[in-house]
């Protein structure tokens, strides 16, 4: 059970190594900021498809003109729309995206305090209850 687990901690670790030999680390690090369009749930840094080489050149290209990361990143959100940022911009619509977890935890744990929480019984209930016990059975 141990190494299963460790397999399963491990394996994402893996996937976030280094670039590969033939890509530059800074090429790396903007493209897995990317998604690759016609792949699902990759970056275009880890795909391997026709689109994703050519956002790497295109990346390679515009870091040798002297462009910086915000304006490649520009580049491709206005080609593609904001869609294309794995880590999407926190305004507008988007905030939802990340305001809505934060605060469904935090409604999780208020209604789990509150369920779990000990109940208090009214001081009456619990004479009642003490007089009802000290009386001998009928």
């Amino acid at each position: 059970m141990r190494w299963v687990l460790l397999a399963l901690l491990l394996v994402p670790a893996l996937g976030q190594a280094g670039p590969p030999p033939d890509l530059s680390p800074e090429v790396f690090r903007i493209a897995r900021e990317l998604r690759c369009p016609v792949c699902q749930g990759e970056s275009a840094a880890e795909s391997n498809s026709g689109v994703a080489v050519e956002m790497r050149r295109l990346i390679a290209e515009m870091l040798q003109e002297g462009k910086t990361e915000e304006e490649i990143k520009a580049f491709f959100v206005d080609r593609y729309g904001e869609w294309i940022l794995y880590e999407p911009p926190r305004r507008g619509v988007t905030l939802w995206a990340w305001v809505l977890p934060g605060m469904a935890l935090l409604l999780l744990g208020l209604g789990l305090f509150a369920y779990f929480r000990p109940k208090r019984v009214p001081q009456d209930l619990l004479e009642e209850a003490e007089r009802r016990l000290k009386e001998p059975p009928a």
